[in-house]
């Protein structure tokens, strides 16, 4: 039985006992859209709004695709929106990859980890990407967590929604608030090493590896980067020291340490070597070849482990009178006796081999008590309008005296006299 409409045919199909609807494809003459239906109205029903579709299509007010290329679009987005977020975020992070589409150094990525799984905490992990709102979000924000962490995982949340976004699993990301503010960090806040403190820490370190306080404390050097330090990087007759690698352990962050890659791209570079630094490198070189390490182990010749110099560092750091110590802190105390010394922010970031102001500042700059005091005596002797006093005269005088007797002292040991001469009036 067939039922001719001024558009488009419904036939019953007697051995199907269904209605099979059709009508002919617009793009392709001679070919035949159809579809089949349970009953006549649903087919006819059917037919209508394809005839819509049609007539807009040839006035110019839509497009018209094959109702086979619908039904795909329409299950893909289906899939898409129904895409759980535990299932999209652990894809993310294991697929992640730099801006220079290359893997992430092991170290990271177990950092990636660390961020996902505090993400995955989130009672919202659960649901669809596409169900997650705002007050979500900001529910998951409002439940205790240490500060880094909420930190981390809402920087990776806020990138996994950037993503869906871009794929069209999603029309807006949901995160829409400011990143949770950290306190300040703590490492940041740790007082600088004094050249009395170095000195000790030196002293008490094993004659095999000390010279890496000199190293991480003047060329401000990562452990790392202080580890993977070659004979080869140093040019002494040049005096430049090539930094190029760091150490690290192999696939999934496993094994024994190796060279690798540096932190980031700024972090390779060629820094000038301090003449007062040429005779303790010469020294610690030996004589050996290029390829040795310029630290080596004691137990393999080969490279001495980033713990295991840590572990000696904080134990001569206590001797010092300062457990608080860390060895990045020598970076810090590298960038503040550059800072004190006249340097520029530009020259700190050259030194600290840093990507951004942020960093070189808020990270490693330190602004001690003692030098903040000199330099607000310093602008107020040249702003205000005073006379020197008596008093005046008389201070200056008696700490001009002191230093003279400092330098007389001095001057004595390389006269190999045990005390100074009286000094000429």
């Amino acid at each position: 039985m067939r039922t001719k409409n001024s558009w488009g045919t419904v036939i019953y199909d007697k051995k199907r006992h269904a209605y099979r609807a059709r009508y002919q494809n617009p793009h392709k003459p001679g070919a035949v859209v159809q579809r089949v239906f349970s009953d006549r109205l649903t087919a006819q029903g059917w037919l209508a709004k394809e005839k819509q579709l049609v007539e807009a299509d040839r006035a110019g007010l839509g497009s018209w695709t094959h109702p086979s290329e619908r039904e795909a679009e329409a299950k893909a987005r289906n899939e898409r929106t129904g895409t759980v977020f535990r299932d999209y975020a652990t894809e993310y992070v294991e697929n992640w990859r730099r801006k220079d589409g290359q893997p992430f150094a092991e170290a990271t990525k177990r950092k990636h980890r660390e961020y996902l799984a505090h993400l995955l905490k989130a009672p919202f992990v659960g649901k669809a990407i596409a169900s997650i709102t705002e007050a979500d979000i900001h529910k998951w924000l409002d439940t205790p967590m240490d500060p880094t962490p909420r930190l981390r995982a809402f920087q990776l949340l806020k990138d996994v929604m950037r993503k869906a976004e871009r794929e069209g699993l999603i029309t807006a990301s949901p995160v829409t608030m400011r990143n949770p503010k950290l306190p300040r960090s703590r490492q940041a806040q740790i007082p600088v090493a004094t050249p009395q403190e170095l000195k000790i820490i030196y002293e008490n370190m094993p004659e095999y590896c000390r010279i890496a306080v000199y190293l991480g404390a003047c060329f401000d050097l990562r452990i790392n980067e202080v580890c993977a330090l070659q004979v080869r990087d140093f040019d002494l007759d040049r005096k430049v020291l090539h930094v190029r690698h760091s150490v690290g352990k192999g696939e999934g962050d496993k094994g024994y340490r190796r060279l690798k890659e540096t932190k980031t791209e700024s972090s390779t570079a060629d820094l000038p070597i301090p003449d007062a630094l040429v005779p303790m490198i010469r020294e610690q070189i030996n004589g050996r070849g290029g390829d040795k390490m310029l630290i080596e182990s004691p137990k393999t010749g080969g490279i001495l482990t980033d713990s295991a110099l840590r572990r000696l560092f904080n134990r001569a750091a206590e001797v010092a009178g300062r457990p608080d110590l860390h060895f990045h802190t020598l970076r810090a105390t590298a960038i503040d006796a550059a800072t004190h010394q006249g340097a520029t922010l530009k020259e700190t970031m050259a030194l600290g081999r840093h990507d951004d102001e942020r960093t070189s500042i808020a990270r490693y700059q330190r602004a001690g008590s003692g030098r903040l005091r000199e330099l607000s005596n310093a602008v107020a002797a040249s702003l205000l309008p005073r006379e020197r006093t008596r008093a005046d005269v008389e201070r200056e005088l008696a700490e001009t005296r002191k230093r003279l007797a400092q330098l007389e002292a001095e001057l004595a040991k390389f006269n190999g006299t045990d005390a100074p001469e009286t000094p000429r009036r």
